[in-house]
């Protein structure tokens, strides 16, 4: 980002302690001249009064002229970690800076430290080695969720000479921070994930005798360990994977609530009635983290019109104009987890979510894995991807909050229900559903 040059816009001059007991002193000395007759009182009531007013005039008028240029240390960070900033303000003026003091102007959901002094910037036309018109300051921003933030102006404050009245001005333009979920481990072995190989790894296997064989390659770093193959680990004494490409096509789908059907109208991401649906992003986050890293192309669909922009689902065979989004590994997980540092509820607004996924799981000739989360979307049209329970294995939805009538609906089709509470962690929501998954198998 550029450096922001401008003069910069004041605020209205606030009084200080001192400036505000001259104004008092010189009222009350006004009164006391129309009392006592003195004309001596009420000259000096007017110097008084006078005195804090061409303090602000002067303020509001001298005002800094500088640029500023904001760099992060890291323009995403995860939510609850420290962002830091470097700050570099220069006098863009012939004339020293005053005693100034800083920070930057931060939204809801970002903390930092009052204001702190700037040093003493000297004229731009004159800098020298010692006295620099340049100087750097850095500090740390506090992260309390996600979301994509605006930090600055910069805002410096300086007092008149007297120290009679206070000035804030506003310099420069906000950059932009990206605050994505947090993502929990959610470990191994909680799902057995391993049929899902994708339908042309299928083909392949049953057109090629001992297909595993011929493919098999010996393990990377990076390689997920679901590819590892034991026949060949075992034969050749080293551990051994699947090659996957071209053959394979590994898939999972999600579907993320996002529809406020059951609310009126929009709702900060940070407040409090909005716990159920960020636990759900924070729930989608670590589950499609996961599975990327799993080795799974991720597809995402959502019930209210679109948000999240990974590879757009026209890049993808027989998904042509359906609103979805895709993430290959492994770079897809900062995709996802960008996608969803901004997503957000919209009520009455909702799509057909099942046609929508339904179109995309009907591409696959056998079941995939498909991720189910419910918040506070319309009844019937959740209700409606229940009925896709035969194109998915697993079959799992998560209901944040509760909604009993749609778990039941959920439950008599046959898939893993899964409840979690506002707050919950995102590795026991995964812990409870694989618990359920072979529960149900075995039964």
């Amino acid at each position: 980002m550029g450096a922001a040059r401008s003069r910069s816009a004041a605020q209205r001059p606030r009084p200080t302690w001192r400036g505000a007991g001259l104004a008092i002193a010189g009222v009350l000395a006004m009164v006391g001249a129309a009392v006592f007759g003195r004309v001596d009182l009420l000259v000096l009531g007017i110097v008084l009064l006078l005195l804090p007013l061409a303090a602000a005039i002067a303020v509001t008028i001298d005002r800094p002229w500088v640029s500023v240029n904001r760099i992060f240390e890291s323009d995403v960070v995860t939510a609850g970690e420290k962002a830091r900033a470097r700050v570099t303000v220069r006098n863009e003026s012939n004339r020293r800076t005053p005693t100034l003091r800083w920070r930057d102007a931060l939204p809801p959901g970002l903390t930092a430290s009052g204001f702190a002094p700037l040093p003493p910037l000297g004229e731009h036309a004159l800098a020298s080695r010692d006295r620099s018109d340049t100087v750097a300051v850095t500090y740390s921003m506090g992260t309390h969720g996600r979301g994509v933030y605006a930090a600055g102006p910069l805002l410096l404050e300086r007092t008149d000479p007297f120290g009679l009245v206070r000035c804030r001005y506003a310099v420069g333009a906000a950059k932009p921070l990206i605050v994505v979920p947090r993502i929990a481990d959610l470990g191994d072995g909680e799902f057995d994930l391993s049929r899902s190989e994708g339908y042309e790894h299928e083909l392949v296997k049953h057109s090629i005798p001992n297909a595993d064989e011929l493919i098999a390659r010996e393990y990377r770093p990076g390689d997920p360990m679901r590819r590892v193959h034991w026949r060949a680990t075992a034969r050749h004494d080293k551990l051994m994977v699947r090659q996957e490409e071209p053959r394979s096509n590994p898939e999972t789908w999600m579907l993320l609530d996002t529809d406020a059907g059951r609310r009126n109208g929009h709702h900060h991401p940070h407040g409090d009635d909005s716990a159920r649906f960020e636990t759900a992003v924070d729930l989608a986050a670590s589950v499609g983290a996961h599975l990327i890293d799993q080795g799974f192309v991720l597809g995402v669909a959502e019930t209210s019109p679109i948000q999240l922009q990974g590879r757009s689902g026209a890049g993808r065979a027989g998904l042509s104009g359906l609103p979805v989004s895709s993430y290959d590994p492994p770079s897809g997980t900062y995709s996802l987890l960008n996608g969803l540092a901004g997503i957000s509820q919209h009520p009455g607004e909702s799509t057909d979510a099942a046609g929508v996924l339904g179109a995309a799981l009907r591409r696959n000739p056998q079941a995939v894995p498909v991720f189910v989360i419910v918040v506070d979307g319309d009844h019937d049209e959740l209700a409606a991807v229940a009925g896709l329970r035969m194109l998915c294995d697993p079959a799992v939805v998560f209901f944040v909050g509760e909604r009993q009538q749609l778990w039941d609906y959920y439950e008599r089709r046959g898939w893993d229900c899964v409840a979690v509470q506002p707050g919950d962690s995102p590795a026991v929501a995964w812990q409870h559903a694989g618990i359920r998954s072979r529960v149900a198998r075995r039964g």
